[in-house]
């Protein structure tokens, strides 16, 4: 069972995967004692959450703890959420009409980082390329009710291992990395992730 302290840290680790950090920078992103943070981590360590490399830096273990991984995913949602009420809307009309069993809906880019934001970045990871025009169509649909601009990726599971495992590629999955909030389908997020990057 995490604590609030561990969610918290975990919230940056999930927030920023190809970072590392020590437990000094934690300490102070979270405005907590050192003490209670390095508590914390070791814990995080231990549970295999965490790695510590030879530089005594942190960074996220994203191959195991995928439920976990996702449910910090989804608190993250959560407060982003409250910050703007017509992108839950859009969201909740997205998630309504997707009807795949199947799919990875994240928002990346300036929304997940600042107050205002120009236009709402969208990443839709589907089973198969098949279905790629028609999900598109959807969502501009669903778009063309509401006053942002969109900029919308949908992508086929293996165009996303593909752009996964090409780790140094300027690419929107890489760049997804270090600055999305995962809407839908967080554990098979992770799992891309982590079979992309064995």
């Amino acid at each position: 069972m995490l604590t609030k302290t561990q969610i918290k840290i975990l919230e940056i680790f999930v927030s920023r995967i190809n970072q590392k950090f020590s437990i000094n920078e934690i300490s102070e992103m979270l405005k907590k004692p050192y003490a209670l943070i390095h508590r914390s981590m070791q814990e995080l360590i231990e549970h295999k959450f965490i790695f510590l490399d030879e530089k005594k830096l942190l960074s996220l273990n994203y191959k195991e703890n995928f439920s976990e991984l996702s449910f910090i995913e989804s608190a993250r949602v959560k407060n982003a959420l409250t910050k703007e009420k017509s992108v839950s809307l859009f969201i909740k009309d997205c998630l309504k009409e997707l009807e795949e069993d199947f799919f990875i809906f994240l928002i990346f880019g300036s929304f997940t980082e600042k107050n205002k934001f120009n236009d709402l970045d969208i990443i839709i990871i589907l089973d198969t390329q098949n279905k790629v025009e028609q999900t598109e169509k959807i969502i501009r649909n669903i778009a063309s009710n509401f006053s942002f601009k969109l900029d919308l990726h949908v992508l086929g599971k293996e165009s996303a291992y593909e752009m996964f495992s090409k780790r140094e590629q300027a690419n929107i999955l890489n760049e997804s990395l270090n600055k999305h909030l995962i809407f839908f389908g967080g554990e098979n997020y992770y799992k891309i992730l982590s079979n992309a990057r064995r």
